[in-house]
């Protein structure tokens, strides 16, 4: 009773750690501006006090009247936006010089909160409010007053909106191409490490050749190899081939009439074999040891009809395999997709082409305190993962389990 009890609470916990950060990003992505900077995403639901400044009237709107009467949620809602302030006025900031009544013919600065029904004075008028917003401006005599801001505090009722996704995807053309250029990268880095490691894993499983098991042991090896370890002579590799590129393509063509001739060293191209590289032990292993535990007696029966190796592969493994195939793909794609360190040394570098994760590093910049634009980006770059791991999660244990009980 008390290990069950334990791990509920180890299982409560650890959904609490993961769940909370998502609800707070995408919760901070449908606020305000206003709202994000001045209070805690936990705060969204319930009613808020935050401040705003409104002005009194437009230009020439109060013209030689005595008493000027306004709203001041209309004030604020004159923007076209779908975060329209309601709720209830709590209190406006005074900000003025009153009579001090320690010196006569003196006066003194002075800062206070003004309740809902309490007069204060605003440009030689009595300017009063009430919760609702309405609020009345009188003076002794006809006149025009200029338009006066102040600093309201509402009680504010909770409101949402897409505006900072609209922003980030329609007005801000980086987010839409680093969702391009991650796909560009992704789907390639997905599909070939996949497609390699099952010719690959079938021959290790069901095929005899010299050196099988010692070559299936060094690439096992290879999984322990740090990935930085390996950014040095991959940079170097990358660049010689650039270089050779550009000879090549100077003496073959005539680029050096438009410029053209060099070649870059870091592309998307260099992304796919990299990644490919290291996802490729892994995705070896956990398919070899899902297919040697498949039943010999499928394989023997279609040798005895005459099959060779590619149809056996094609017709009896691939099909099979499709719980372990998927499983790695998750897992692949979402490495690759969320990789920074592999994506920032190894890819291309121009701003068109930054893949997510660095268009997200360097918006930290660009957006700066703007937390509900940063938000609505980092949630756009994980809806897809999401998406990815909801579609194929039948697979997944499946595939984990894979070779967990028998293997060869």
């Amino acid at each position: 009773m008390i290990n069950r009890t334990l791990r509920h609470v180890v299982l409560a916990l650890i959904v609490f750690i993961w769940v909370v950060p998502f609800v707070a990003l995408v919760t901070t992505s449908i606020r305000s501006e206003t709202a994000s900077k001045t209070s805690g995403f936990w705060t969204a639901f319930t009613p808020t006090e935050l401040g705003h400044r409104f002005s009194t009237h437009d230009g020439d709107e109060f013209q030689n009247n005595v008493v000027f009467s306004g709203n001041i949620f209309d004030r604020l809602n004159t923007e076209d936006s779908n975060y329209a302030v309601t709720g209830e006025v709590t209190s406006i900031l005074f900000k003025g010089r009153v009579p001090d009544p320690d010196n006569a013919g003196k006066t003194i600065l002075i800062r206070k909160l003004v309740q809902p029904g309490e007069p204060m004075e605003v440009r030689d008028g009595s300017f009063v409010f009430q919760p609702n917003g309405d609020f009345e401006w009188t003076f002794p005599e006809a006149t025009s007053p200029k338009s006066k801001n102040l600093d309201a505090f509402i009680m504010q009722d909770p409101t949402f909106g897409p505006d900072a996704y609209i922003e980030v995807l329609f007005e801000d053309k980086n987010v839409p191409n680093a969702l391009i250029s991650s796909f560009i990268v992704t789907i390639p880095a997905t599909i070939i490490p996949i497609t390699i490691a099952a010719f690959a894993a079938y021959a290790f499983a069901w095929m005899s050749f010299p050196g099988r098991d010692w070559l299936f042991v060094i690439v096992v090896s290879l999984m322990v190899v740090p990935t930085q370890l390996a950014f040095l002579p991959v940079l170097q590799g990358f660049s010689g081939i650039a270089s050779w590129a550009t000879q090549l393509n100077a003496w073959l063509t005539d680029c050096e009439v438009t410029d053209t001739c060099q070649v870059a060293s870091k592309s998307f191209a260099g992304l796919w074999i990299t990644h490919t590289a290291f996802g490729l032990p892994l995705a070896i292993y956990l398919l070899r040891n899902y297919i040697v535990g498949l039943p010999k007696e499928l394989l023997q029966s279609a040798r005895i009809d005459g099959a060779n190796h590619l149809q056996i592969f094609t017709k009896i493994i691939v099909p099979l395999s499709v719980p372990a195939l998927a499983s790695f793909s998750i897992f692949q794609f979402l490495w690759v997709w969320n990789d920074l360190i592999v994506a920032l040394y190894i890819g291309p570098n121009n701003a068109e082409d930054l893949v997510f994760p660095i268009r997200l590093q360097k918006q930290l910049g660009t957006f700066k305190d703007q937390l509900h634009l940063l938000n609505a980006s980092a949630v756009i770059s994980m809806v897809v993962p999401v998406i990815v791991f909801l579609s194929m999660q039948r697979y997944f244990i499946r595939g984990l389990l894979a070779g967990s009980v028998k293997g060869g």
